[in-house]
């Protein structure tokens, strides 16, 4: 080999080792020390235990399970994650040389009888390498494993918000069901208020109006039943379509069975840095960052030379007898320098630094409406959980006034006037608790989610 062919040689591959590009490594998101709220919650899931079944409902666990192997969002990002994988696979392969085989079989004659065929079979194989000079290949590889990563965060991402949302549809389901059951309580203590009112009337001791005003009353409860009983089909039909399957009702039983669950046990609430490592979304958009600075480095190496070995091996038969077998190689380089082209390449890394940016923003955005999230829930359960007292309270104190009043009103010593309003005072507390609970195992659900949510347990 001459002299200056094998420095040549030695060169390019001294320098094959370089790696343009700032290093692909997220840089560190500050979060606070602790969350301004500390709730006060009663008991601590087990570790290892998905978040839902401090629920302990059986019925909510058989969902969750359905939602989780049939939802279509779900399946749309295992495909996806699925096509991220393939395409690691595939930058991995730029890497290595590639290696294609030919044939070529040809006839050669003349259209004459007496004529012999000749043919000709020439085969062999072809190579072709990019050797990575400037590390171009393995930061676009970098970038595929974090793309790779981000995608596996994402189907983590969207089973946490799907069991999310199916769990406030059930919650839905259970709080319109206590609602219709409360509804036909009510309905029947105004039954009975009517029943009073009109024998008092044919007794000529209670006027037409008290009647009318009843009767009034009864039938604004009855037209309730309507609005509810939808709010629980529409809850039914979006908890069908959550598991996959074209809507459908009657599947929770009966409104009467309907009670709100209540969560007896609930993850480790953690510190708020907790969530920069729980949170699959905060996650997906730490890869992509990462994706997008090794995407900077193949932009750059773009502003290097390349090289490219191409080679291939022939060999070739002919049937004439006067012809041998032959068989040949060639095996060549040659560098690609970058000379002029009016600054495109220099601007597309000012651009691949600006998506890298954008990517950055994302990120620290992402982790920012977590922390919101989390904030707000711990909130809410903080306000709810004071609000649901109360309200229990009131309930006590309503249902202790109406008796007093209707017995009283019986008597002919309280004014019909009073009676409904103290019966109205009492609907009211009773629904209002129904709604409480509800919106707080809707706001302990919220906090679950938000704190990461694990699916997986």
């Amino acid at each position: 080999m001459k002299p200056a062919r094998f420095l040549t040689i030695t060169a390019v591959f001294c320098i094959a080792g370089c790696t343009v590009g700032p290093e692909p490594v997220a840089p560190p998101l500050n979060a606070p020390e602790r969350f301004l709220t500390e709730p006060h919650i009663a008991g601590s899931l087990a570790p290892g235990n998905p978040w839902w079944t401090g629920l302990d409902d059986a019925v909510l666990d058989q969902i969750i399970s359905d939602v989780l192997a049939e939802n279509l969002s779900i399946e749309f990002a295992a495909q996806n994650l699925r096509r991220a994988r393939a395409l690691s696979k595939a930058a991995r392969s730029d890497l290595f040389p590639s290696f294609d085989a030919f044939l070529d079989v040809g006839l050669n004659g003349q259209v004459d009888p007496d004529s012999n065929l000749e043919s000709d079979v020439v085969g062999g194989a072809e190579m072709s390498f990019t050797p990575d000079l400037f590390g171009g290949t393995r930061r676009s590889l970098q970038a595929a494993r974090a793309d790779l990563a981000a995608s596996a965060f994402d189907l983590a991402d969207v089973q946490r918000l799907v069991v999310r949302d199916a769990l406030l549809q059930y919650i839905e389901i259970r709080r319109s069901g206590a609602r219709l059951a409360l509804l036909e309580s009510s309905l029947d203590l105004q039954a009975r208020t009517l029943e009073i009112v009109e024998a008092r009337y044919d007794a000529g001791l209670s006027p037409a109006l008290d009647v009318d005003r009843a009767a009034a009353d009864l039938a604004g409860t009855r037209a309730q039943h309507g609005i509810l009983f939808a709010q629980r089909l529409e809850a039914e039909y979006a908890l069908s379509v959550l598991s996959g399957r074209a809507p459908t009702r009657g599947q929770f039983g009966e409104p009467e069975d309907d009670a709100i669950p209540v969560f007896q046990n609930i993850s480790q609430i953690g510190l708020p840095a907790d969530l920069i490592r729980n949170r699959p979304d905060v996650r997906a958009a730490e890869n992509r960052l990462v994706s997008e600075i090794a995407l900077i480095g193949v932009e750059i190496a773009d502003l290097y030379p390349s090289l490219q070995i191409p080679g291939s091996v022939q060999a070739g038969s002919n049937s004439a007898e006067s012809q041998a077998e032959t068989v040949s190689f060639s095996l060549s380089a040659f560098i690609d320098i970058p000379l002029f082209d009016a600054g495109r390449r220099r601007a597309e890394v000012e651009a691949q630094r600006a998506d890298a940016d954008a990517a950055l923003a994302i990120y620290k955005v992402t982790l920012l409406d977590a922390l919101r999230e989390v904030e707000t829930a711990l909130t809410r359960i903080e306000t709810l959980s004071e609000r649901l007292v109360y309200l229990e309270s009131a309930v006590a104190s309503s249902e202790s006034a109406y008796n007093q009043l209707d017995a009283l009103y019986r008597e002919g010593l309280a004014t019909f006037i009073d009676v409904l309003d103290s019966q109205r005072t009492l609907i009211s507390s009773r629904e209002a608790v129904v709604d409480a609970r509800a919106e707080l195992t809707n706001a302990m659900a919220l906090l679950q989610s938000a704190l990461g949510g694990v699916v997986s347990g």
